[in-house]
């Protein structure tokens, strides 16, 4: 009686104001049981439902498939199972009977390709750009500028200068003397190193950054110059090609043909950039013959200078 009663208010509260009594349509069997139970068409297990849930979608505790409510039985015996149906399509259900909203499809992700040709572009013109005004952004001190080290109390010190290989260091021959009486005659040799220019010429022709140099390290070597007349010899000067004990004799001759040993250095075992040779000799061919070097080296001199006074009368 207590249910017949609740039954009769739900009815007239509707009929006079469908949509202030909850929004739902009516159904005689609205309240006809509380709950039910129904068999889900897909795994088979037993759903406990609300009687107000009568052919609507639900998803199923079990399985999480979308199945269709049946209709609730009017019998009060809660044991009754039914069985629903599975949900083939969506129902267009009143808004109250909607109890899950569909998620709302995610919107595409942008297309990144158009951010990555973007960001190319602007690197290309900042490297342009530094490339065109590097006179700007890097401006280096000018030419002559002295940077001075603003750092308080700070004793400079002085710097250290590089070392230097010792086969690396240039040596400076010294200057031509004048008064040479072999200076740009003609010249022998027994050899010449003219791959790489050092001629026979070279030995005499006031130049001390040329030399002349035998075509291989083997000994003995020699070189000669024409003075064009019988002079008296009183010195020569050798400027060699390192500062090593070369092995030598100084040689004098009236026709080229008889030798004499004027200077002998056969036995020197002094190292020495410039060997000066002192005598009284008198002839108009003189020559060097080397006869020792130290091992790698080669015959090989800057210059060979001849002193002395020309006897002929101009």
């Amino acid at each position: 009686m207590r249910r017949q009663n609740s039954i009769t208010k739900t009815r007239k509260k509707f009929l006079k104001n469908p949509v202030a009594s909850g929004a739902r349509m009516w159904n005689p069997i609205f309240n006809s049981m509380s709950e039910f139970k129904f068999v889900c068409p897909v795994c088979h297990q037993p759903i406990k439902c609300e009687s107000w849930r009568s052919n609507s979608m639900m998803e199923c505790p079990s399985c999480f498939q979308r199945i269709i409510v049946p209709q609730a039985p009017v019998s009060d015996d809660v044991e009754l199972i039914i069985t629903g149906s599975k949900a083939t399509r969506r129902l267009v259900t009143k808004p109250e009977l909607n109890w899950r909203t569909p998620p709302a499809p995610a919107r595409p992700a942008k297309d990144s390709s158009v951010a990555g040709i973007v960001f190319v572009i602007l690197l290309c013109a900042a490297i342009a750009a530094a490339f065109v005004f590097r006179g700007v952004i890097f401006k280096s001190a000018p030419t002559g500028t002295t940077i001075i080290n603003n750092a308080p109390n700070t004793p400079s010190s002085p710097a250290n200068p590089a070392p230097v290989s010792p086969t690396a260091t240039a040596t400076v021959p010294a200057a031509v003397s004048a008064g040479d009486l072999a200076l740009g005659k003609p010249a022998l040799a027994s050899s010449e190193e003219s791959a790489k220019g050092n001629l026979i010429q070279n030995g005499n022709d006031g130049n001390s950054a040329t030399r002349w140099c035998a075509s291989s390290g083997a000994i003995p070597q020699w070189w000669e110059v024409d003075l064009g007349d019988a002079v008296t010899i009183t010195n020569t000067q050798v400027m060699w090609e390192h500062n090593d004990p070369y092995q030598y004799v100084i040689e004098v001759s009236s026709n080229q043909t008889s030798w004499t040993v004027v200077a002998d250095k056969t036995a020197n075992s002094t190292p020495i950039q410039t060997s000066s040779d002192n005598f009284s000799a008198k002839g108009r061919y003189v020559r060097i013959v080397i006869t020792g070097l130290q091992e790698g080296s080669w015959a090989s001199f800057y210059e060979f200078q001849v002193f002395g006074s020309s006897d002929s009368k101009k």
